[in-house]
């Protein structure tokens, strides 16, 4: 799992304790956020096949946190965004990044968010230059160095 550096947390956390923390928050906002941000990511190319589109479903439905705000919703959500990006893929990515800026400035939820996509995006056992750069947008719409997130590579 890709972590926070510096001031943001102290020594690593175990995924367990990540995912302890996720679950606990159930706020609406991350969830939307993670799915936003977990387009923006997928999206990263340019366009996703249908079979990345349900390898990306069917990641975001088995990252166990997300189970908590119902999977029905979350799909929802996915749905919602993925429309976007394909109606208009930079009108797709400005309204994903406006979804996720909207949690700039909440107690953890940026470094959340940052490292449930960056886990998600890696899930596949890749995670590549445009993915990091994607990424690196995402850190940018909540305020964060996305050399805490060991992309700074990625800009």
């Amino acid at each position: 799992m890709l972590k926070a550096k510096g001031r943001r947390t102290a020594g690593k956390p175990s995924w367990r304790s990540f995912m302890d923390e996720f679950s606990a928050i159930q706020d609406v906002s991350l969830m939307e956020g993670v799915v936003a941000g977990c387009a923006v990511v997928a999206y990263a190319d340019g366009w996703v096949t249908e079979e990345e589109k349900k390898r990306m479903a069917g990641l975001i439905h088995g990252f166990t946190p997300m189970r908590a705000f119902g999977i029905t919703e979350v799909m929802h959500a996915f749905e919602e965004t993925t429309r976007r990006f394909e109606a208009d893929h930079d009108e797709g990515e400005l309204h994903a990044l406006s979804v996720v800026g909207a949690l700039r400035g909440r107690e953890r939820y940026p470094e959340l968010l940052v490292q449930t996509c960056c886990a998600i995006a890696a899930a596949d056992g890749g995670f590549d230059a445009e993915e990091r750069a994607a990424a690196s947008r995402v850190c940018q719409a909540l305020g964060l160095d996305p050399a805490e997130f060991d992309l700074a590579d990625a800009r």
